[in-house]
């Protein structure tokens, strides 16, 4: 009588290879999975970077557009802060400063709101009176948003703004 083999299962050596296939596999998701979250990490802190740093020039600056004149920084004179004459009375005179590193708006006698949250730093504020005699005035604006990310690989992002705005 003949003998009938059984060759229903896996041998040692089939076991092992399949075992290592399958964790190269595992181990490459993962490292993929890793790189893309890192990736996304770092494109949320540059999108709230310049987000934030976007909507802070545009305020001041179509602020600065609006206002009837520039009190301070004197006219030719560079300064931290910038003080417009507005003409709604209660809002009047809007300032725009920086504090606890945070770009700031105060208008009249309210206090002080926060133009940039707390995701972002802000540094380097810096106002230029451009006006010269005879013209309605004009301003430049600078700054610097930095923002980082809270994962387990750190990613910092810094980008300076720049911007000008001429009283109509």
């Amino acid at each position: 009588m003949p003998k009938i083999l059984n060759n229903r299962g896996f041998t040692y050596i089939e076991a092992v290879i399949y075992l290592g296939v399958v964790s190269l596999l595992i181990g490459t998701v993962g490292l993929l999975a890793g790189i893309v979250q890192r990736s996304s990490g770092r494109e949320a802190v540059r999108r709230e970077v310049e987000e934030q740093g976007r909507q802070a020039l545009e305020i001041i600056t179509q602020t600065t557009r609006n206002a009837s004149a520039v009190t301070a920084p004197a006219s030719g004179a560079t300064g931290a802060s910038l003080t417009v004459s507005v003409d709604s009375a209660p809002a009047s005179p809007t300032a725009f400063s920086l504090s606890g590193g945070a770009i700031m708006a105060t208008e009249g006698a309210s206090a002080a709101v926060p133009l940039t949250n707390a995701n972002v730093v802000a540094s380097s504020l810096s106002f230029q009176n451009l006006s010269r005699a005879s013209t309605p005035g004009t301003v430049r604006v600078s700054f610097t948003l930095s923002g980082a990310s809270g994962s387990s690989a750190p990613f910092t992002y810094s980008q300076t703004f720049y911007g000008s705005a001429s009283l109509q």
